[in-house]
């Protein structure tokens, strides 16, 4: 699902936890991974609107959050380019992070260390940079998976299960 174009289709990734196994100190969790799509799914015209499916393994009932095409393209737009301008800011910080880092500085100088400024610009980055640029890529405006419970309510607890 990964570098997919977002169109008018969407598509839904369910995981159903199988098993687990413990051993030597490692624990293994087996799933059953399927993906629901089909013509039908279409997304909405405008805004969201919640869309209900059942698990394929274990028949649980869930209701998952879907957005317009036009809202999931702007969300995704959005978390690349700030990706991408916090990944080349990379280009400028760093290399004064060095020039700057390596050099000596008087004791009694009161102006301010620019390493203080810079080091936390480096690490924030570093951090979030390739973050939103991945989630930038990975976006499908599919969200907010709740599960149905019997009276109705819906819960953020989905034990044994994953989406994608």
């Amino acid at each position: 699902m990964d570098e997919l174009p977002l169109d008018h289709r969407y598509t839904l990734a369910v995981g159903c936890r199988v098993g687990v196994e413990s051993r030597a100190g490692t624990m293994t969790v087996h799933w059953s991974v399927a993906t629901l799509s089909s013509p039908e799914m279409r997304r909405p015209p405008e805004k969201e609107a919640p869309v209900a499916f059942e698990c394929p393994r274990c028949g649980k009932p869930f209701v998952a959050l879907v957005e317009s095409t036009a809202k999931a393209r702007r969300k995704r737009l959005v978390h690349l380019a700030v990706g991408l301008l916090l990944l080349l800011s990379l280009l400028v910080t760093l290399p004064m992070a060095f020039h700057l880092g390596g050099q000596v500085r008087e004791e009694n100088d009161p102006s301010m260390n620019p390493m203080v400024v810079l080091v936390p610009l480096v690490a924030v980055a570093l951090v979030a940079g390739p973050t939103f640029f991945m989630t930038g890529r990975r976006y499908e405006g599919v969200k907010k998976h709740r599960l149905v419970l019997p009276d109705g309510k819906r819960t953020r607890l989905v034990q044994g299960h994953r989406f994608n």
